[in-house]
């Protein structure tokens, strides 16, 4: 990526983001009783199964492209810049996708084949390596958050202040909003009077781009991982401090509450199991999980994942079952394992020894309960990727008073 990551280093990264904070918009929050803490998030690779890959051959006056790809006007603006073809004569075949997930938004794998199929004269299919792919992707950002937070002598929040510190998804000058790096913090959906919500930019060399559910993967897990922090420093159970302050938001609070019921959420569990639950609105739909998990040996076992979705309409109900267990079984990889490092400049990481998936011996039990509705239809392969992280790390709190403010999770810090 152009050599501007020489020397940078993974604890250069977070020195980095913690300079693009200033003083401007602290606030002093006056309450009974006031939490003021720091999360962190790491950056992700995609991880597709399918390296990155283009076939394409470029003649005098026609192009042809076959690729996987979820930009296909971004493969044909990519197109007519290498080969100075007009639209007309150039036709994009879009294949079957081993694996996106954002990933395959971007073109830079689409360029090399159509530059060396033009130089050289003849069709030409590029695969890359899986170190090329792991260690040449565009990132979900890093980001660092402060928080502060007060609450009343009735354990009601009175105010709620949320300091996002990030790399911006697409360029834009120094004063531009990267409005996915707020998205799922600055559309809080709780009843809380004073929410002030501050992005602070920071330039990191490091690419990032679009990662399954963009803003919410990572904010989902700070916001319902502080909301819960905040419910039990008002001694309530999260499940209900989440409930009263969702009034005004009856299609959420619908799925909060039928997560809350199908998983038993208060009832008696198996020695040594305890629960987590979480919420998130995005693209559209409504998501609420609850996670049963215990410890055993320094690890955290995550035995059940019960989803309540709202998409929507829904045509084909499968589907969409099956594309909110991928989204469990995305989110829990990144929230067990996802974590990329960097040293002298270079991503650490490169295969999938150092950058594992989740394995089938660590699948829980999912459910999936869609709700029956008429409305437009909204999102059913994102949605249920931000909830499982906080579900998962609030159950851990239950189970061991630990709170992780940071991922991966670390047997450290159970």
């Amino acid at each position: 990526h152009g050599g501007e990551t020489i020397g940078l280093e993974s604890q250069q990264v977070q020195k980095e983001l913690l300079k693009a904070l200033d003083d401007e918009g602290k606030t002093k929050i006056e309450a009974n009783k006031v939490l003021d803490l720091e999360y962190e998030v790491p950056f992700l690779a995609h991880a597709p199964l399918e390296p990155m890959n283009c076939t394409a051959n470029v003649t005098d006056n026609f192009c042809e492209v076959w690729v996987p790809t979820q930009s296909q006007g971004g493969c044909m603006d990519a197109a007519k810049e290498i080969t100075g073809l007009d639209e007309k004569q150039i036709q994009i075949h879009t294949t079957y996708l081993g694996g996106g997930f954002g990933r395959r938004g971007e073109t830079d794998y689409v360029k090399q084949s159509l530059i060396l199929a033009k130089a050289l004269g003849k069709p030409i299919k590029v695969t890359w390596m899986r170190e090329e792919d792991m260690q040449h992707d565009f990132y979900r950002p890093s980001t660092y958050n402060l928080f502060k937070a007060g609450i009343d002598e009735a354990g009601k929040p009175l105010a709620w202040n949320h300091r996002v510190v990030a790399s911006p998804l697409r360029g834009g000058s120094a004063n531009t909003l990267d409005r996915s790096a707020v998205d799922g913090a600055s559309n809080l959906p709780y009843d809380i009077p004073n929410i002030y919500v501050d992005y602070c930019r920071s330039d990191l060399a490091v690419p990032v781009g679009y990662w399954r559910s963009v803003g919410p993967s990572q904010n989902t897990f700070i916001t319902e991982s502080f909301i819960d922090e905040i419910a039990y420093a008002a001694e309530k159970d999260p499940y209900e401090y989440r409930k009263k302050l969702l009034k005004n938001h009856p299609r959420l609070l619908n799925v909060l509450e039928l997560a809350a019921e199908k998983s038993g959420w208060g009832k008696k569990l198996l020695a040594g199991h305890t629960m987590g639950i979480a919420v998130v609105e995005d693209k559209g739909s409504a998501c609420a999980q609850v996670a049963e998990i215990s410890i055993e040996q320094s690890q955290v076992q995550i035995h059940r994942i019960v989803c309540a979705l709202d998409c929507g309409q829904v045509i084909h109900p499968g589907i969409v079952e099956s594309q909110t267990v991928g989204s469990v079984v995305f989110g829990l990889t990144a929230a067990l394992y996802g974590e990329i490092n960097i040293k002298e400049g270079r991503v650490v990481q490169s295969n999938f020894h150092d950058y594992p998936l989740l394995g089938i011996h660590e699948m829980p039990d999912v459910e999936v309960y869609l709700v029956d509705s008429n409305d437009e239809p909204g999102g059913a392969g994102e949605p249920a990727v931000p909830p499982v992280a906080p579900a998962v790390t609030n159950a851990i709190f239950a189970a061991t008073g630990k709170r992780i403010r940071s991922l991966p999770i670390k047997s450290k810090d159970l």
